[in-house]
């Protein structure tokens, strides 16, 4: 059933976004890509989350008048992890609620100040792009002042050559398949390129500078490198550290004097989108241990403990970015990205519009919900026969393939192969993650802070997450946090400053490469994982 969401409008970012009432304030500020900085992991007893309802006024929560002072109170300042919006709201988002050590709004973290070294132009841009395995996001940074002037991104279209980095690999056995590659994604960064120039309202002469974070594959591809390497073991990249070409070199269509930097690869499957992650999250001034993971086609791993960074690469495969999904889609306009069961099945859409697919948070809500529901059971079957509420029983049927599938709305199915995909994709990092925690002689007990990035990373629910596995399990709310694309905010900063170059190699040459195809544990630990928590 869709049900009617409300605007949310967010000030001075000037961003709207479309939720569920009762959604919290927080859930739809990382919507609208708005980070605020949440300490406490939204528990509301540190009070760095305060935002302003402009309108329309609102009761107080105990949270809020426990925290915050009468005058706060009176000019209707509320905790955002502790409110929920019921109608359409604006929302005024103090500078000091902002999480500052992600890239934000500003388009400046506070500790890497922009380098002037285009001091003299009267227009400076740099582009920094995202490069994913399935989807591209990139942002337009003014140079001499640091702030971000436009944003947009797209599919990466080598999918059509495979939508995962193997058979990306074996595609470009021959140069004409890696030429088709190599193509394919700079045609789509000159096209992004255009986009935000249009969105700037600046020309491509403009743009200086590039910065690229991207998986080692993705790395190796756009620069036209044979990739054969990284299919076999040991694995070795054509290079490590990070990478700096002329961008006329590459065929990206900026100033002639333009240059790309690519992110410092830190090993086979471990790149520069990792370094990008670990830049952007500060790591080793997070409380330790601290696990962080990227969720992508590509699922990255970084867990530090003593100092110590351990990074990893595990292959979950594109299902949470939509693809491999009967009803998959990437999170834009007509996504069901938010499922409730509440006798019936409740859903969200983006845009407001009705529903044409399922993007990755509706496809980790749904399926904590027929989990919770007994509609699916821990092997990951679908039950015919649940002993479920009427309404959700009903929505069960036999498609074509003889199987059992869930109804979510005409046209838009769960089916048991959806399942299956499912259960990959969280197999794949959930394996990953304890074969890390081992390699560290620590539990996921012992974790001081669990930060989860990607470009959907923000809008996923915690307690979902944790239901399916996706998360460990038995872990406190409160030390989960979400930072975001840091692999994007990684490249602005890098973009914005030489030292954040500087710092972002550091790390990469601190992090010790775990392969954990090469683990022996792995695939027994692969199949336990692929089992959904009792």
């Amino acid at each position: 059933m869709n049900q009617r969401q409300v605007k949310v409008t967010f000030q001075p970012q000037g961003r709207t976004v479309y939720v569920l009432p009762g959604t919290k304030i927080i859930e739809a500020a990382a919507i609208a890509g708005v980070t605020i900085n949440v300490p406490c992991g939204g528990t509301g007893i540190c009070g760095k989350c305060r935002v302003k309802i402009v309108s329309p006024p609102t009761m107080p929560t105990k949270a809020d008048e426990k925290i915050l002072k009468d005058a706060e109170l009176k000019e209707n300042y509320r905790l955002a992890c502790q409110n929920v919006v019921i109608e359409d709201t604006v929302i005024e988002v103090p500078q000091a609620s902002l999480l500052d050590r992600i890239v934000v709004d500003s388009g400046l973290a506070k500790e890497f100040e922009p380098d002037r070294r285009y001091a003299g132009k009267d227009k400076c841009f740099g582009v920094a792009i995202d490069l994913g395995t399935t989807t591209l996001a990139a942002s337009l940074i003014n140079l001499q002042d640091g702030t971000e002037t436009a944003v947009t991104g797209g599919l990466n279209p080598q999918v059509a050559c495979g939508d995962d980095v193997i058979s990306r690999i074996k595609h470009a056995a021959d140069r004409a398949g890696l030429d088709e590659l190599q193509r394919l994604v700079i045609g789509q960064i000159n096209e992004i390129i255009d986009q935000l120039c249009e969105q700037g309202r600046i020309e491509r002469q403009d743009i200086y500078e590039i910065t690229i974070a991207g998986n080692t594959t993705m790395e190796h591809l756009v620069c036209g490198i044979d990739p054969s390497p990284l299919g076999q073991m040991p694995f070795k990249p054509s290079w490590r550290g990070a990478n700096t070409l002329k961008a006329s070199e590459l065929k990206i269509d900026i100033n002639p004097d333009g240059i790309v930097y690519l992110f410092p690869i830190i090993g086979g499957f471990v790149g520069g989108d990792i370094a990008s992650d670990i830049l952007a999250a500060d790591i080793l001034n997070q409380p330790q241990p601290v696990l962080l993971v990227d969720v992508g086609t590509n699922g990255e791993i970084v867990l530090v403990n003593d100092n110590k960074i351990m990074a990893a690469s595990t292959a979950a495969g594109p299902a949470f970015e939509g693809a491999r999904i009967s009803c998959g889609m990437r999170a834009e306009n007509g996504a069901i990205e938010q499922v409730k069961f509440n006798g019936d099945c409740v859903y969200g859409v983006i845009g407001n519009v009705g529903p044409k697919g399922i993007c990755g948070s509706g496809l980790i809500d749904i399926t904590a919900e027929l989990l919770n529901a007994g509609v699916v059971d821990y092997t990951g079957r679908i039950n015919p026969s649940p002993q479920a509420a009427t309404k959700i029983a009903q929505r069960i049927i036999v498609d074509e393939s003889g199987q059992p599938a869930f109804v979510v709305e005409k046209n838009i199915e769960i089916t048991q192969q959806d399942i299956r995909q499912i259960q990959l994709a969280v197999g794949a990092i959930r394996a990953g993650i304890n074969i890390m925690l081992k390699k560290a002689g620590i539990k996921a007990a012992d974790l001081k802070k669990i930060l989860i990035a990607g470009g959907f990373g923000s809008f996923i629910r915690r307690n979902h997450a944790q239901q399916i596995g996706l998360l460990p399990v038995g872990i406190d709310h409160q030390i989960i946090s979400f930072i975001g694309n840091s692999s994007l905010a990684g490249a602005k900063l890098a973009l914005l400053s030489v030292k954040a170059r500087q710092k972002a190699q550091e790390f990469a040459a601190k992090a010790q490469h775990i392969e954990l195809s090469a683990d022996s544990d792995f695939q027994n630990e692969f199949a336990s994982a692929m089992i959904f928590p009792a």
